[in-house]
């Protein structure tokens, strides 16, 4: 089954390969859309997403080592994604945007960078959010999701779970 993308992410990728949007910067032009299964290397739009959480770090008063000890990757390694000379997976995207205190569209360009603060997440619960979000986006059928949503929030505020006839478990 194909994966899906957040439309604010996918928005910034199309954007950034369709001739006319993607505007040259210090890194010259932008490469060659890769083609199927093959070329990987780093893009424009992973430069701009690069230069966007560098801005918002540097705004949090954040180091890139602080950063990348909570995202669990070496601080090199933040670097590159910094600079746009490696490309950040989804789940690496989420946890930099948790722990910047951001929405992830704010990494892309598409928000301005979330103002109240961002629930606090008991320790290694950001790699059970990743695993959630990646087990839900494979959820095809809209009603599944919709009563996943509802549990959640139920489980969340402490509520006995309504049956479908309206008694609780």
């Amino acid at each position: 089954m194909a994966k899906t993308i957040p439309a604010a992410i996918r928005a910034a990728a199309i954007e950034a390969r369709t001739p006319g949007f993607a505007q040259e910067d210090a890194m010259g032009p932008e490469p060659a859309a890769a083609a199927p299964g093959g070329n990987r290397s780093p893009t424009l739009a992973d430069a701009n997403v690069g230069g966007r959480i560098k801005e918002l770090r540097r705004a949090a008063g954040r180091t890139q080592k602080e950063v990348a000890d909570i995202v669990g990757v070496t601080g090199a390694q933040f670097h590159r994604y910094e600079t746009g000379a490696t490309r950040i997976a989804t789940s690496r995207l989420l946890g930099i945007a948790n722990a910047l205190g951001v929405r992830p569209e704010a990494l892309v360009g598409t928000a301005a960078p979330r103002s109240e603060p961002l629930a606090e997440f008991a320790e290694g619960a950001t790699d059970e959010l990743v695993e959630l979000v990646q087990v839900f986006s494979t959820i095809s059928d809209p009603r599944r999701r919709t009563a996943l949503m509802a549990f959640a929030r139920a489980v969340a505020r402490g509520q006995p779970m309504q049956a479908p006839g309206g008694s609780t478990d």
